[in-house]
């Protein structure tokens, strides 16, 4: 999801259950052009993101492809960022002069110009520590962090999650041919891990503290239940940004139209207005903020271990059975060859196989939860 698209939505959202919202914004024929992403200081690529938002009686958004994308120097130097389709941008990494200040022309399709005003080239610190607590109701993630150079007083986080979760149960065969056989090791579908990214705007700031530090920001938590990324294994990826106030103070605003949208009662959506201009038409809104900065990050790991003993956690097979199968090529076809349920281990009665114990494929096959088996180049 992104945040600048969707915040756009809300002003239909907020007032539909009462009347129509007649929008003060007078949307042009091909929508406003909304700008996201920012000039990577550091050893990645930097990538910008150009959609345009219909109108607001429109829940939809297409990408801006086709346009000519540069960040330019304040001395003149040009850094292409080349269109990899559907409105992403990408290139680089970009070799910055942290003396220069930078700003990025958009030119589109139909001949419209863009240009965002210059900006310097934050250093963002490193991150001092991530650490978390337990609850009662689940994890929360808080970093650390702080400017020797008493420089920067504003930071926005994002964050990977990655988690480790098993099935309920551990299949060690599988039907083919009419026949039940050992599954493949390479084919155990047993474990998995699953990634998501973050979504909220996470922002914070030293400037109205004594001293220049970040002491335990919240920027996630983790419930026990409704989620099973706490069931074996966890990991977050914390990436630290330095802002301008400005930027700061733009993603701001973004952070409290989103979250406090939804009754009549709260405060009205504010007017976004960023650092990005319409050479051709002056009057023409654009959407979006250019920043310059590098990235730095940490990651932590957390075991199902290092959670009171007590505490139930969920893992989304609370309801998985076992099904016994009687040993009869009949029963076997009917139960196992389509698929809906699979063979996990073998039931004898005595010297004698007597069935087949098996589970919903749900039950026993972790990739239909959304994961992968292929264990991450990170994970310890």
């Amino acid at each position: 999801m992104k945040i600048i698209r969707w915040l756009l939505l809300l002003f239909v959202l907020a007032g539909g259950c009462t009347q129509k919202y007649n929008a003060p914004y007078h949307f042009p024929s091909v929508g406003y052009l909304v700008v996201e992403g920012y000039i990577n200081a550091d050893t990645f690529p930097t990538n910008f993101t150009l959609s345009r938002v219909t109108n607001l009686d429109s829940q939809y958004y297409v990408g801006e492809p086709g346009a000519v994308v540069n960040v330019e120097a304040q001395n003149g130097t040009i850094f292409p960022i080349p269109d990899v389709g559907n409105g992403a941008y990408s290139g680089g990494p970009l070799p910055l002069d942290i003396s220069q200040q930078y700003r990025v022309r958009i030119t589109t399709s139909d001949g419209q110009q863009f240009l965002s005003d210059y900006v310097p080239v934050n250093i963002t610190p490193p991150i001092d520590s991530l650490s978390w607590k337990t609850t009662s109701t689940g994890v929360n993630i808080y970093v650390s962090s702080h400017d020797p150079q008493k420089k920067i007083n504003y930071y926005q986080w994002k964050y990977d999650e990655t988690w480790e979760y098993h099935s309920a149960y551990e299949s060690a065969y599988e039907y083919l041919g009419g026949m039940i056989v050992s599954r493949p090791i390479s084919d155990f579908v047993y474990t998995c891990w699953q990634t998501n990214s973050s979504t909220d705007i996470i922002i914070g700031s030293s400037a109205k503290l004594s001293s220049n530090i970040i002491y335990e920001q919240p920027v996630a938590t983790v419930p026990y239940s409704n989620s099973d990324k706490l069931s074996v294994r966890y990991s977050i990826l914390v990436r630290q940004y330095a802002l301008t106030d400005d930027w700061y103070n733009f993603n701001q605003k973004i952070q409290k139209n989103t979250e406090d949208l939804g009754s009549i009662f709260d405060a009205q959506p504010s007017e976004i207005i960023g650092n990005i201009h319409c050479l051709t038409n002056p009057n023409e809104q654009v959407v979006g903020f250019i920043g310059c900065t590098s990235e730095t990050d940490a990651r932590i790991f957390i075991d199902r271990e290092q959670l009171p003993p007590s505490q139930t956690v969920f893992t989304g097979y609370e309801d998985c059975r076992e099904d016994t199968v009687i040993n009869t090529p009949l029963a076997l076809s009917t139960a196992y060859g389509t698929g809906d349920l699979i063979p996990v281990s073998l039931y004898y009665k005595g010297p004698v196989l007597f069935g087949i114990v098996g589970g919903t494929s749900f039950c026993v096959d972790c990739r239909l939860k959304g994961g992968f088996t292929q264990k991450p180049d990170f994970w310890q």
